[in-house]
């Protein structure tokens, strides 16, 4: 990575975090936003301080062709827009690229799901060896769970019930509420935990590191640009060209469970939603798919050749 980007980053997330008081799930939002600027700058080969106003317009398309919805890219722009701001007032940084990009009008785009053969593809992706074991604990919890990217992070061993097949999670608003494992989720959990516990014998590890359960390479407890690195990565290395990120999962999560006759209520539990009006985007991705279906096997549905 860019050493003088991630330092950058680094210190504007500590004083948003130390300064600003924002709260822990903004931050990971901004994280997210700024590790996808790193990735444009390193493939590219840019200094992030001397960004054209070309090259920051096909920064905007790129996210585009990813398959960002325009609330998302917004989000995204403004989250990079803060940091250039922090780079003026603190850095002596002399302008900021990003100014002139304006907010694009937002679209009803629906989230990206993935299909089973994708979701089994990505779990089946990675090897034997520790990050391997790891990074499919990863996928699999994200799938069968739903959870968010903080809820997994903050996870801590005694969290896990294997006996019951659930998790405890930790999510908004100090909220907990239980997640539920498949047989084989717990199988993989099982095999990563066992090789992290032999790897955290050998290492100097802080009480908080020797709780976490998703762990970098050197014992200490993941982090969102980490777990986001690991997402990119595999795509990239199986040209899924879908924008794949662990809300991906969740948003897959919430749409196999309504296709397999679930109530929206249901749903709503599982993901932790406070109102049904959040989880009513999900009972359209139902319809499309219903519609989709009938499209193709009603007699009167189908085109006319």
């Amino acid at each position: 990575m860019n050493d003088q980007l991630t330092t950058s980053i680094d210190t504007f997330l500590h004083y948003l975090g130390s300064v600003k008081q924002y709260s822990e799930h903004t931050i990971q939002a901004y994280t997210h936003d700024l590790y996808l600027l790193t990735v444009y700058v390193e493939e590219q080969g840019l200094s992030y301080r001397e960004l054209t106003h070309a090259e920051v317009r096909r920064f905007v398309s790129q996210l585009s062709k990813q398959g960002y919805a325009h609330k998302s890219m917004n989000r995204i722009i403004s989250g990079i827009k803060s940091f250039y701001r922090y780079e003026m007032k603190y850095c002596s940084l002399d302008r900021d690229p990003f100014a002139h990009i304006r907010s694009m009008t937002r679209d009803r785009t629906l989230p990206t799901v993935l299909t089973r053969e994708e979701v089994s593809t990505l779990i089946n992706a990675p090897g034997d060896d520790f990050v391997g074991v790891r990074d499919r604990a990863i996928f699999h919890t994200f799938y069968v769970t739903g959870c968010r990217l903080s809820e997994l992070l903050s996870m801590n061993k005694e969290d896990l019930q294997f006996p019951f097949k659930k998790i405890l999670v930790h999510g908004k608003g100090s909220k907990d509420r239980y997640v539920f494992l498949t047989d084989h989720a717990i199988a993989d959990l099982r095999i990563y935990l066992e090789r992290q516990s032999t790897r955290a014998q050998k290492q100097h590890l802080s009480p908080e590191d020797q709780q976490a359960v998703f762990v970098n390479k050197m014992g200490k407890r993941l982090t969102p640009q980490g777990v986001h690195y690991i997402f990119h990565t595999y795509a990239s290395t199986l040209g899924i060209e879908k924008n794949i990120t662990p809300h991906t999962f969740r948003h897959t999560f919430a749409t196999h469970i309504l296709d397999s006759d679930a109530g929206i209520r249901v749903v709503q539990e599982l993901l932790g939603h406070e109102s049904i009006s959040t989880t009513q985007i999900y009972a359209h991705v139902g319809t499309k798919r219903l519609k989709e279906v009938y499209t193709k096997n009603h007699p009167h549905g189908r085109s006319e050749p």
